[in-house]
């Protein structure tokens, strides 16, 4: 996997910008591509820097599952170390850790403490000992209800094989990763099946980030309109169309019901509103594609549309 990522990364990187594309076109895709290199080069320059993030229980309305024994044995998950500090969630988002580089995130492991699953991600490097966790940012979303989770300063994702492990718990839909052409971060995605009320600790000596998560109160929520891209295979194309829109509010990677991936423009209380939007992006990002308005509910996951559809 890290083999065939790195090779669409370069892919991705080798592209000549076409001279015919529009100048606001030619200036998001550039736009991304600065955003990945500055990120990379701080990552590089600063070894150890920041502070780290911690924990702080929220209700949330987000479906969560997470908690069978990893690997059959819990005797894999560190005992955890000294607890860091809280992080603070602002509109379900908040991030931690230090500015690293090289680092693995190795293992991912579940277990459940009586009505509470925990997830924890644990924190690797193969050259020296690791202490603090790398930069890392966890987002709670609806429309499906998602938690998306990023780590900068990660050349290696051995725990892709673990996200198998967390469908079997009985909240979670799905767990899979997500194209990440920045070489030096990683993401993935876990969606659930109910909302959910969330803890985020950040420990140190192990460095691990435990996510716990217990069942939210749900609540009746109104349809809400997606503006989206065609569904299509993770690869070249999704990730052109996630650089030309980015900076847009609300914008985020999803799997459809059958398994295929979006790029979503945010999503809207209207159809009207969400033909407003698109109208906005098109103009300020230059962006030519198909963009696609669909219906969707809290926790339903987006249908698979093709471009001709």
């Amino acid at each position: 996997m890290d083999k065939q990522l790195e090779m669409m990364q370069q892919a991705y990187n080798d592209i000549e910008i076409p001279q015919e594309l529009s100048a606001a076109a030619r200036k998001g895709i550039e736009r991304g591509k600065q955003h990945r290199r500055k990120n990379s080069v701080v990552r590089r320059s600063l070894k150890w820097g920041g502070s780290a993030a911690a924990a702080v229980l929220v209700s949330f309305t987000i479906s969560v599952n997470t908690m069978p024994a990893f690997a059959g044995s819990l005797e894999q998950v560190p005992v955890l170390g000294k607890l860091v500090k809280v992080l603070q969630f602002t509109q379900g988002s908040a991030g931690g850790g230090t500015i690293q580089d090289g680092v693995d995130v190795d293992f991912i492991a579940l277990k459940t403490q009586g009505e509470r699953d925990q997830l924890i991600l644990n924190f690797a490097n193969p050259d020296e000992d690791q202490t603090l966790a790398s930069s890392y940012n966890v987002k709670f979303t609806e429309y499906p209800y998602t938690m998306t989770i990023s780590v900068s300063g990660a050349r290696k994702f051995s725990a892709a094989k673990d996200l198998e492990t967390l469908k079997e718990s009985r909240f979670v839909e799905d767990a899979y990763p997500l194209i990440t052409l920045d070489d030096s971060a990683i993401r993935f995605s876990v969606t659930f099946k109910e909302p959910v009320a969330y803890e985020v600790k950040e420990y140190k000596d192990p460095a691990q980030v435990v996510i716990t998560l217990k069942q939210g109160a749900g609540d009746q929520k109104q349809p809400v309109y997606s503006l989206r891209t065609p569904s299509q295979p993770a690869g070249e194309t999704l990730a052109i169309a996630e650089e030309m829109l980015f900076g847009v509010e609300g914008l985020r990677m999803l799997k459809d019901q059958k398994g295929l991936f979006l790029v979503e423009a945010g999503y809207y209380p209207t159809e009207e509103a969400a033909q407003e939007a698109m109208k906005q992006i098109q103009t300020e990002h230059g962006y030519a594609e198909p963009l696609i308005v669909e219906k969707r509910m809290a926790g339903e996951l987006p249908q698979m549309i093709s471009a001709d559809q």
